[in-house]
């Protein structure tokens, strides 16, 4: 016998006959469209296909000019002992705390140096352990033999290219079936393509080099940014403007061009620190000059740096302000460049399921890997909570 209705028909009736017709959007919203501002960056203006899954540079910098005194040097003293006597040579002039100008006698192999005093306007002057003196030229006599050779060692520099990959696959008779919100052969492809990058822009960032040959084959890990950087480190709770100037001042020393302007990448939390007190002095940039990238611009202390707010600098708990949540870094972005292997900077495998399986797989492959020169020309900010 049938069911019957004694009332007006309404929408429970349909629910019960299962008659209801959905109302679904035909998109699928995705809540981290975009995150790997660097890897755009990179991908855009600074790739290279590499030829070996080790990838190797050399860096060198001028010979050293800054020294400190190890021992009290008194105002006549005619030999003095610093911490590094092999930067010196016959001639070179040194500058002390005082002003006064010192000319090293003869080339030392080791402590102590033969100097001669005051050898310009202002007199000597006694000095303490651990007071710094710096080589600003050198002079030599007239008919005067060859001067002492000092040059500094090339110093090899390498990292790993990493293999990373990112599955996905469903049934035939999944993808035969009718789907709101798309279907899933398309949203997978893209969403799975928005995960590999997500994991080779974190690798930039937080990856530590190491090369495991324990097994059949190596398995190889990339080192990161924060992992580079050793010299300009800074760790501040409370960033204020004072702060913020004087970490740029150290990252600003060493520059790859004259007029170089560099990158700020900074968590969100850091970035809304800052707009506190940088607001109304932030402008947009627009153009070919973003890479596609939200920018903008801020001249602190007459250093012009271009800010990105990289929002995987965050914790999945807001209100979570330790580790990556108070991070930033400053790049010199010419002394970076994406590494490749041949056709992997994200490469598509399709159809590696097993055959005869009634179902298809694919995968992204990426052996990718980061070539950061010459540390001291970037800098990091860690531990800002407010």
């Amino acid at each position: 016998m049938p069911t019957v209705v004694t009332t007006s028909r309404g929408t429970g009736t349909l629910n019960t006959e299962t008659r209801r017709a959905r109302d679904v959007s035909p998109s699928l919203f995705q809540l981290d469209p975009m995150e790997g501002p660097l890897l755009q960056m990179l991908g855009q203006v600074k790739k290279r296909e590499a030829t070996d899954p080790k990838i190797e540079w050399f860096e060198d910098e001028l010979n050293p000019r800054h020294l400190a005194q190890s021992a009290s040097l008194p105002a006549a003293a005619t030999t003095m002992s610093v911490d590094n006597p092999t930067y010196l040579r016959a001639g070179d002039l040194l500058k002390a705390p005082s002003g006064e100008v010192i000319r090293v006698g003869t080339t030392p192999t080791a402590n102590p140096v033969t100097i001669v005093r005051a050898v310009g306007e202002t007199s000597g002057v006694a000095a303490s352990s651990g007071d710094s003196l710096f080589i600003f030229s050198n002079a030599h006599a007239e008919g005067a033999g060859k001067r002492a050779l000092l040059s500094t060692q090339r110093v090899p520099v390498f990292n790993y290219c990493q293999i990373i990959r990112t599955g996905f696959g469903w049934t035939e008779t999944a993808k035969a079936t009718k789907q709101f919100a798309g279907q899933d052969p398309a949203e997978e492809k893209a969403k799975k393509l928005l995960e590999q990058k997500r994991d080779i822009e974190q690798s930039l960032w937080f990856g530590e080099r190491a090369e495991d040959t324990s097994g059949t084959h190596p398995r190889r890990m990339s080192r990161g940014i924060f992992q580079f950087i050793t010299t300009n480190s800074k760790n501040v709770a409370n960033l204020t403007e004072e702060e913020f100037e004087d970490y740029m001042r150290v990252c600003f020393r060493y520059n790859s061009s004259a007029g170089a302007q560099k990158v700020f990448f900074g968590s969100p939390l850091l970035m809304t620190v800052m707009n506190r007190w940088a607001r109304g002095r932030l402008q947009t940039v627009n153009g070919e000059q973003s890479y596609g990238v939200t920018m903008t611009e801020l001249q602190s202390a007459g250093r012009k740096v271009r800010l990105v707010e990289h929002p995987l600098f965050t914790n999945d708990n807001l209100n979570d302000l330790t580790g990556k949540a108070g991070y930033g870094a400053t790049l010199d972005m010419a002394d970076l460049e994406l590494r490749y292997m041949r056709g992997k900077i994200v490469g598509l495998r399709e159809n590696i399921q097993t055959p005869g399986d009634d179902l298809e797989e694919h995968e992204y492959v990426s052996e990718v890997g980061l070539e950061m020169h010459l540390e001291k020309r970037h800098g990091e900010l860690t531990g800002v909570t407010n």
